[in-house]
C-alpha cells in the first residue's frame, strides 16, 4: 500500500477527494525524494547483523517449544494410561452376604497392573498401585513416571497420581 502511495505522490496524482490520503502523502516525502534502489553506505551489511542474532534466538525459542510440546504429550498418556488402570482396579469388589461393597486389594491391584503394563508406552514406568476402601467405596490409585525431554532443559521425572473410585450408580447401587 505505501509502495503504491509513493508512487502516486511521485508521479503527482492529485487526491483532493480523498483526505485521508492527502494526510499521509506529506508523511512519504522524505522516503520518495530519493530513489527507492538507491542504498545508503551505512546500511550495507545491517541485515546479516540482525539475521545472525536471531537465528540462535529462534532455534532456542523452538527447541524450548519442542521441549514444552513433547513433555506434555507424555504425561498426558501416563495419565490416561494410570487413570485406566485406576479405575479397572477399583471395579474389582467382593460383595458380602449382607450387600455391602469391599475392595478384593490383591486382585484389585493385580488389575491394575496388568492394565498399566498393556497399554503404556516404553517411555511410562510404573510406581505403584494401592487399592483399598475409602468411605465405603473402593478405590485405587495407581502412581506413574515420565521424563520430560530433554531438549534444551535437563530431562526430569513427572510423578502422575492417578485415582479411580467405583461409582456409586454406575456399576451397583448403594445399599
Amino acid at each position: 500500500m505505501s509502495t503504491i502511495l509513493a508512487h502516486m505522490f511521485y508521479y503527482r496524482v492529485s487526491l483532493v477527494n480523498c483526505p485521508v490520503l492527502s494526510l499521509i502523502l506529506p508523511l512519504l516525502r522524505s522516503q520518495v525524494s530519493r530513489p527507492c534502489l538507491e542504498r545508503n553506505a551505512s546500511e550495507r551489511g545491517q541485515s546479516i547483523v540482525l539475521f545472525a542474532l536471531m537465528l540462535p534466538l529462534m532455534a532456542v525459542f523452538i527447541l524450548g517449544l519442542f521441549d514444552y510440546m513433547t513433555t506434555n504429550v507424555r504425561a498426558m498418556e501416563a495419565v490416561a494410561v494410570a487413570d485406566l488402570s485406576a479405575h479397572a482396579g477399583a471395579q474389582e469388589v467382593r460383595l458380602l452376604p449382607n450387600g455391602k461393597i469391599l475392595s478384593d486389594v490383591d486382585a484389585a491391584e493385580e488389575v491394575a497392573y496388568n492394565y498399566f503394563r498393556m497399554q503404556a508406552p516404553s517411555y511410562v514406568q510404573f510406581v505403584d498401585v494401592i487399592c483399598g476402601d475409602s468411605a465405603d467405596r473402593p478405590f485405587c490409585r495407581v502412581a506413574a513416571r515420565v521424563n520430560s525431554a530433554g531438549y534444551l532443559f535437563a530431562s526430569r521425572p513427572i510423578t502422575i497420581h492417578a485415582v479411580g473410585y467405583l461409582a456409586w450408580g454406575v456399576t451397583r447401587e448403594k445399599h
